[in-house]
């Protein structure tokens, strides 16, 4: 005879059992759909606090890129300006020539593509150059640069020499820094070089009349180039 109680029983128990198994994986995806929502949320949310910042720095890199080239184009026109100071020309230069060409390179800067777009690292190497137009054109006395025949290790060599024997520490360095072929930390670094370099100028400007003919052309083609050299690394025009 069949013990009806005891199957009801069995059967009750079984079906309970079902249910907290049912119940029990509706409450793991529950659990696992609010983490996954909560997982989302947190992202978008991430993702929207992080857009200013992101949107910063794309602005950011679109204005880097419009500034380089128009630096392009402002220092293609200091570059043109500098043509008296080539190894190449004839011409001697004389006190008339360096107030000309300070006045050029016065009217370059003051354009409306020029001083602005000057970098903190070239502008002393600028201002050195400047400096001494400005000394030397100012000179009581009447003098002549004359142009040394010569590649531009030679006139290096030369202005090196120069600068040894007025102890020139701090031109001598720049000089060496700036004749690296790699240049990774060059904003940073050049800065503090092209105030030396600067103060090392102005000093040999201040003895001009103490130069020979050909130091001098040595001396104004040199710190004419040093500046040519920081234009090219601004813009990283040459392949290094």
């Amino acid at each position: 005879m069949i013990d009806w109680p005891a199957v009801w029983g069995f059967v009750v128990s079984a079906l309970l059992a079902v249910g907290a198994y049912a119940l029990y994986l509706l409450k793991k995806a529950t659990e696992a759909s609010i983490t996954k929502a909560a997982e989302q949320g947190a992202l978008e949310a991430i993702k929207t606090l992080r857009w200013p910042a992101e949107l910063g720095r794309e602005l950011q890199k679109g204005r880097g890129l419009e500034r380089q080239e128009l630096r392009f184009k402002s220092y293609a026109a200091l570059w043109k300006q500098l043509r008296p100071l080539a190894i190449y020309d004839t011409a001697p230069i004389a006190r008339t020539g360096a107030r000309d060409l300070s006045s050029k390179l016065s009217d370059w800067y003051f354009s409306d593509s020029g001083g602005l777009l000057l970098t903190r690292q070239s502008r002393d190497f600028y201002f050195a150059l400047q400096d001494l137009l400005g000394i030397v054109s100012r000179s009581p006395d009447d003098w002549v640069a004359e142009r040394t025949p010569g590649a531009e290790g030679t006139l290096r060599k030369e202005f090196r020499s120069l600068l040894e024997a007025r102890s020139a520490a701090g031109a001598l360095a720049a000089l060496s820094y700036v004749e690296q072929e790699h240049f990774d930390d060059w904003p940073e670094a050049a800065p503090a070089h092209a105030e030396a370099w600067r103060a090392d100028v102005r000093a040999l400007a201040d003895h001009w009349q103490e130069l020979s003919s050909s130091e001098r052309f040595t001396a104004l083609q040199q710190t004419g180039s040093l500046l040519r050299t920081c234009m090219v690394n601004d813009l990283e025009s040459r392949v290094r």
